[in-house]
Formats: structure tokens, C-alpha cells, sequence
């Protein structure tokens, strides 16, 4: 790739996370794109400037990821790799969640992770798969490691079984259709970042008031003005498209910002009702682990 491409994604948002290290936090998500269209989707998604790639071994495209991103020429400390553990090697145990930490890093031949995370808390079996990713840490085969999808209750019983490295991310499901204040808040009091994954919501509340509003207001897209929310918020954002001009246009949300009056509107979109949604799917989505 030529020297201008090279520079493109230099400019991102970064986070600090609690081991001392950044994260970019505009992040394309890898969810359902085919290995066959993956090293295309992905090649166009680094011309469009995103360097942070969110996959996961469920995903079943690192190993497209992995050779598009070594086709690209970009240099490896300038990309950041999350991928995730599922819930299969964890039942299995600690030495089958190295043996999938091990394929995953194979197939993407990335060298290292930066962030590997526990794709679900897994009842019975997610406290022994992160303290199998400590190891990982502490040997230097990954900078960081995370929780996805885990709830308050989760998090706890991690500290009560006396962890030693702090997770430096949460993923979990934030838009202005899903804003999770509470939890939101009881994540970052403890240092721990969260990613926000359908910060687009699938779609769905494109055309709602007032996010809709707001994007005529700034001359943008409803799609620019969400992505924005989650950045000004502090968030990770993960999205994701096989779009070229879509992928520069989610991108393209550092040149505008969201006053107090637009925040607030975003914020409140969000009933109750909403939040017990999406927490019960959630915790019978974990039940049938």
C-alpha cells in the first residue's frame, strides 16, 4: 500500500486502558462477514483508515483477516487484533482454551493479540478460562485481556475468585436505542472500558427521532451521529459493513461533535423497558451456554 494509505488511521481516538496501553476506538467489527468476501471486505475497510479489527474464533474468519492484513503492508504495531474465545473450549477446560487461543493466533499470524477476550460468561467455566488468559498475558502472547457480554453479577465472580489481571474491556451492547447508564458507570469506576458492539443498533433506529433530527441538524448520517454518541461517551464503537463508501462514512465522525442539547436527547431515547429487554435476552442467551 502506498505511503498516504500507510497514514490513514494514525489520527484515530485511542483509550487508555488500565495496563497502560491504547486502544483505537473506532473498530471494525468482523460479525458475519464471509471468509470467502473477508480479505476484499477487509482491505477496503484499511484504504478507508481503520486499523482496530474486532473478530472472534465463532466468527470463522481470522485466518481471511489474518492475510489480509498481512497482505496490506501496514506494519504490525500500527494494527490492533481482539479476538475472542468461545464458549466450546471453555466447557472443555483451561488447556482447551490455550489450544484455541493458539489456533486463533495461527490463523490470524499476527505475531501476538492485543486484546483476547472471554467471548461469553460461560456458568461454571468462565472464571478458569480468564485465569487461563492471565497465564497467556503474563507470558506476553497477548497485551491485553477482556470480558464480552459479561454483567455486573459476572464481573464479581471473577474479583471474588481472585483474579490477578484486571480486565481492561468489557464488550457489551450500546447504542442511544440501548444506552446502559448504570452498567456504563459500574464498568468504568473500575477502569474497565467498554466496547460497544450494534452501536448501530442493526439499522433499526436509523430513522428514529431524534437521532434523525439531530444528523439534519449537522448535515451528517443518522449512522455518523450514533457512532459519534459512543465516542464522545468514552466507548469503543464496533461497526460493521461491506459497503466501501459506508466504511468511510462511519468513519468520518471527527469532524463534527454533538452538543450537551443532542447528548441529552440521545441519552433519553432509552426506557426501561429497553434495558430489561435486552438484559433478559441476554441472560437466557447465557443460560443455554
Amino acid at each position: 500500500m502506498d505511503k498516504q494509505l500507510k497514514e490513514r488511521g494514525k489520527l484515530d481516538p485511542k483509550v487508555m486502558l488500565n495496563n497502560g496501553t491504547s486502544m483505537p476506538q473506532i473498530v471494525f467489527g468482523m460479525y458475519k462477514i464471509d471468509s470467502e468476501s473477508c480479505e476484499q471486505t477487509v482491505l477496503e475497510a484499511l484504504k478507508a483508515g481503520y486499523r482496530h479489527f474486532d473478530t472472534a474464533s465463532f466468527y470463522g474468519n481470522e485466518a481471511a483477516l489474518g492475510r489480509a492484513l498481512n497482505k496490506s503492508g501496514i506494519p504490525r504495531d500500527e494494527l490492533y487484533i481482539t479476538t475472542k474465545v468461545w464458549n466450546d473450549a471453555q466447557k472443555q477446560g483451561p488447556a482447551a482454551v490455550r489450544k484455541s487461543f493458539e489456533k486463533s493466533l495461527a490463523a490470524l499470524d499476527c505475531g501476538y493479540l492485543d486484546l483476547f477476550l472471554v467471548h461469553w460468561p460461560v456458568p461454571g467455566h468462565h472464571v478458569e478460562t480468564y485465569k487461563e488468559m492471565e497465564k497467556l498475558h503474563r507470558q506476553g502472547k497477548v497485551q491485553s485481556i477482556g470480558l464480552s457480554n459479561y454483567s455486573e453479577a459476572d464481573y464479581k465472580e471473577l474479583v471474588d475468585a481472585g483474579i490477578t489481571v484486571m480486565p481492561t474491556v468489557n464488550q457489551i451492547e450500546v447504542s442511544p436505542a440501548v444506552y446502559r447508564a448504570d452498567m456504563i458507570e459500574f464498568f468504568t469506576d473500575k477502569a474497565i472500558i467498554i466496547s460497544a458492539y450494534k452501536a448501530l443498533h442493526r439499522g433499526a433506529s436509523l430513522d428514529k427521532t431524534p437521532i434523525a433530527d439531530i444528523a439534519k441538524k449537522h448535515s451528517v448520517t443518522s449512522a455518523q451521529v450514533m457512532l459519534r454518541w459512543g465516542l464522545q461517551h468514552g466507548l469503543a464503537v464496533v461497526a460493521k459493513t461491506s459497503s466501501p463508501d459506508r466504511m468511510r462514512e462511519n468513519r468520518s465522525i471527527l469532524t463534527f461533535t454533538l452538543d450537551d442539547e443532542d447528548m441529552a436527547l440521545l441519552d433519553g431515547m432509552t426506557t426501561k423497558e429497553d434495558i430489561a429487554v435486552c438484559s433478559a435476552l441476554e441472560e437466557k442467551s447465557k443460560r443455554s451456554l
